[in-house]
């Protein structure tokens, strides 16, 4: 009972509010309280506590929901349910916050130029960082996504290929997804450089194996490794950001430059806002905004190119029209 109750979350909602009530834990014990079940005095003394420390929202937050949850799958009164504890958080919202900068997008054009550059190559570490940068911007992916991909998850066709997402972050129920991408005429089609980077590390269509997989290097010659391994995100991180470097000077740049540069590119193709939605599996509209980078064109093409202001003479009893160009 005690998995099926724990499994009401997913998994990374789960470690992260287990991580957070270790923090309370530790807290508590020292001062001589329980953990479990707590007393909302005690759990309103420990959100203070942090607000002092300059604690971000999000800490907060996560402090709160960890007690409520671990008290609910026990079936024991929430003590977050209190007047304390709730003001203390709303106070936390108010707090002035510094502005969170999100990644700096990635072009197609920069894609394309880095195909270019290693068009041709026999490098397997070159072959699967081109694979991991062309799928994720082009698919919309998550590392999480990117990570899991196995053999069995795609399928290739004459004029595009399917991936099969069995797990993804919106996709609560685990009712999995499918993220289709179609060919593409540059350099950087998705079919040519998966199926490139697929034959030359061995991986088949239909196997159980990883698609990306830590590369180690041998006697000259560089291979997968041959346990069915994940790739690590510090290791993709490294060697993805590595290589976005060489054709890209944007300072922040990080794994999910690929996801946001492939959405914005998206919305400036003047794609529907449905189509693109559905196919970066957004679950509201705040959310996928969030993601685009809107061009100036854009922002221009917003305001009318001339405003005509009607001007009435005192003495003459007619109309001047006086026209601004903004």
């Amino acid at each position: 009972m005690a998995e099926h109750l724990v499994g009401a979350r997913s998994d990374n909602t789960t470690r992260k509010y287990f991580s957070a009530f270790q923090k309370w834990e530790a807290f508590i014990c020292s001062e001589g309280g329980n953990a479990i079940p707590a007393e909302p005095i005690h759990v309103a003394v420990y959100i203070t506590s942090l607000l002092k420390e300059g604690a971000s929202l999000s800490v907060i937050q996560s402090a709160i929901y960890a007690v409520k949850w671990a008290h609910g799958v026990r079936g024991l009164p929430d003590p977050t349910d209190n007047a304390f504890v709730k003001n203390l958080l709303e106070s936390a919202k108010r707090r002035p916050s510094k502005a969170v900068k999100g990644r700096d997008k990635i072009s197609s054009d920069e894609i394309i130029q880095l195909c270019e550059k290693y068009d041709g190559s026999e490098d397997l570490l070159v072959l699967r960082d081109l694979a991991y940068i062309v799928i994720s911007f082009a698919g919309f992916l998550r590392f999480n996504e990117m990570q899991s991909l196995r053999g069995s998850d795609i399928c290739f066709y004459d004029d595009h290929m399917s991936l099969q997402l069995n797990k993804s972050k919106t996709d609560q129920h685990r009712k999995g997804s499918t993220v289709v991408l179609s060919r593409g005429e540059s350099s950087a089609c998705p079919l040519r450089v998966l199926k490139n980077y697929m034959e030359k590390a061995g991986i088949n269509v239909g196997s159980d194996q990883f698609i990306f997989r830590p590369v180690f290097c041998t006697k000259g010659a560089r291979s997968l490794v041959r346990m069915n391994k994940k790739l690590s995100y510090t290791r993709a991180r490294e060697t993805v950001v590595a290589r976005l470097k060489e054709v890209s000077c944007k300072p922040n740049l990080g794994l999910h430059s690929l996801r946001a540069g492939g959405a914005s590119a998206a919305a400036k193709s003047a794609l529907p806002d449905r189509l693109w939605k559905r196919h970066g599996r957004w679950r509201s509209e705040k959310a996928k905004d969030g993601y685009v980078e809107e061009s100036l064109e854009h922002l221009l093409s917003t305001q009318p190119p001339v405003l005509c202001v009607l001007v009435v003479g005192q003495a003459v009893p007619k109309v001047n029209i006086l026209c601004i160009t903004v």
